[in-house]
């Protein structure tokens, strides 16, 4: 039996189904020198930085499992600044 296809799996231009992650992968390092992996967790770290509720990048990167989302998002050294600056006692001015 074959599988169903989702809505995301299928070009809304040509109505075609895209290539498998596999043949992606294959195609991506070929002709980019890039990495499909790579590319989901640079995805994923830039939805967090960019202050994304957790619940959508879950649905973006199509875990169920935030734990497992979460992993992907590894927030940069202007992200944890931002986070440190809040968290930085005021000086007082007078």
């Amino acid at each position: 039996m074959a599988r169903r296809l989702a809505a995301g799996d299928i070009c809304p231009h040509t109505g075609r189904a895209g290539p498998g992650d596999d043949r992606a992968c294959v195609l991506l390092d070929k002709y980019a020198g890039l990495d499909l992996h790579q590319l989901r967790h640079s995805a994923a770290t830039h939805l967090g930085e960019a202050e994304i509720p957790r619940q959508l990048i879950m649905g973006k990167t199509r875990h169920k499992n935030p734990r497992t989302a979460m992993r992907y998002v590894k927030p940069g050294a202007e992200a944890i600044a931002k986070v440190t600056e809040v968290l930085a006692p005021r000086r007082r001015t007078h």
